[in-house]
């Protein structure tokens, strides 16, 4: 439940621009601006400007209303995008830009802009850059969260053609987007430390900080639910391509593994808008495929493993946090796992060829002790390490820094 946060005095104004509606934390951007609009909203006068779904986010838009001053929210029509994100193949646009590049949005905060003049903007994902470029005369933060020019480039090593085409064509113009970008607003921000080296041998010279992701400890807790033998769950938007392709790659080449010597085992999909190539796994023995669930905590809770197959990755896997947060030991890529601060064998077990993540899994599966021991780790590091308050001091201290003196972010 979300909540309503009080401004404590005035503070700042400040404006949020986000790609989507950022309730509920159903997603990995989701999660981060809504963690971070919460705390800056309790010091500073927040508005948020975003892209909508329309009537699907009425709901999400009234429950942040009870948080922020203002959400200014334009539904993002898709044929539009689309056809904006096709001409930019000839304009030599980002397609990723283009395709958000609302006008009406655009409209809302120059009008906002020139009624309130904030303090301070800080816009979240370079997608969304456009929506503040003409706003040079107030301090800006560009969080990058990762570099999604690199995403693409992974996007391309897999992808066949005409998509590999597309996908290198969006890689060298969004590369060079983020640099004009980076250099245009006062500070950067980068989630992970491997973010943080790319971004300083791709965009040398730009002050660039770290503000990862956190996890709610309270909200992510084991209820001590029994376990349901043999039960292998993985959570996600199940139309996002790397996971698509991560549970796709795990029922084909893993899991057969897996039922050999654990016949009984199941893997639980867990996750909205599973996409058609995901939907059709629920013919395979041993699949299931839930679609959206109200709350994933249950499903974590009577799993014995967490699985995290992802090929494609960039950032924090927070479901992997989540995961670790609710006890759960697990089993993850290194292109997943490279993102955090957590060593091999502290509450996950990291493994990149079939027959290695197989046998991870086997061993968990048959072994209780080493479940619950690998769990009590995985609680005690995220502990540790992914707080939300470690993150959101973080954050402070960048807006200290922007804004030019001591205490600005009190």
């Amino acid at each position: 439940m979300l909540r309503p946060v009080r401004c404590q005095g005035r503070g700042m104004r400040i404006f949020f621009v986000c790609q989507r509606v950022p309730y509920p934390p159903d997603r990995g951007d989701r999660i981060a601006t809504l963690n971070e609009i919460r705390h800056l909203a309790r010091r500073h006068e927040v508005h948020v400007f975003c892209l909508s779904d329309g009537e699907r986010d009425r709901e999400s838009i009234a429950a942040l209303e009870g948080v922020v001053r203002s959400v200014t929210a334009v539904p993002l029509h898709p044929l539009a995008g689309n056809l904006r994100a096709a001409r930019a193949l000839i304009d030599g646009r980002p397609l990723s830009v283009a395709m958000l590049d609302e006008p009406a949005l655009h409209a809302e905060i120059r009008s906002r802009y020139a009624e309130l003049r904030p303090d301070l903007i800080i816009v979240y994902s370079c997608n969304m850059a456009p929506f503040a470029d003409t706003f040079a005369a107030s301090p800006r933060i560009m969080q990058f969260s990762d570099l999604d020019s690199l995403k693409w480039a992974q996007y391309a090593e897999t992808a066949r053609l005409p998509m590999r085409w597309v996908y290198r064509i969006e890689t060298r113009r969004l590369l060079d987007y983020e640099i004009a970008a980076a250099h245009a607003y006062d500070h950067a921000t980068v989630c992970t430390d491997i973010e943080k080296r790319d971004f300083e041998r791709l965009i040398p010279g730009v002050p660039v900080s770290l503000v990862g992701n956190g996890v709610d400890l309270d909200y992510f807790r084991s209820q001590g639910a029994a376990k349901t033998p043999g039960t292998i769950v993985f959570t996600g938007v199940m139309d996002y391509v790397p996971n698509v392709d991560g549970v796709r790659w795990f029922c084909d080449a893993i899991l057969p593994l897996i039922r050999r010597r654990v016949p009984g085992a199941r893997f639980v999909i867990c996750g909205s808008s599973p996409a058609p190539d995901v939907r059709a796994l629920v013919e395979r023995t041993g699949v299931v495929v839930t679609g959206r669930v109200p709350d994933v905590r249950p499903y974590l809770d009577s799993a014995e493993v967490c699985v995290v197959p992802l090929r494609i990755a960039r950032g924090i896997q927070n479901k992997l946090l989540e995961a670790m947060a609710m006890g759960l030991p697990c089993v993850t890529t290194s292109v997943a796992w490279r993102g955090t601060t957590i060593r091999d064998g502290d509450g996950l077990v990291v493994a990149d060829d079939a027959e290695a993540f197989a046998d991870a899994v086997v061993r968990l599966a048959q072994d209780a002790g080493l479940r619950a021991g690998l769990g009590r780790k995985a609680r005690a590091a995220v502990e540790a390490d992914y707080t939300w308050d470690i993150q959101m001091g973080r954050l402070d201290r960048v807006i200290e820094t922007v804004m030019g003196r001591p205490g600005a972010a009190r």
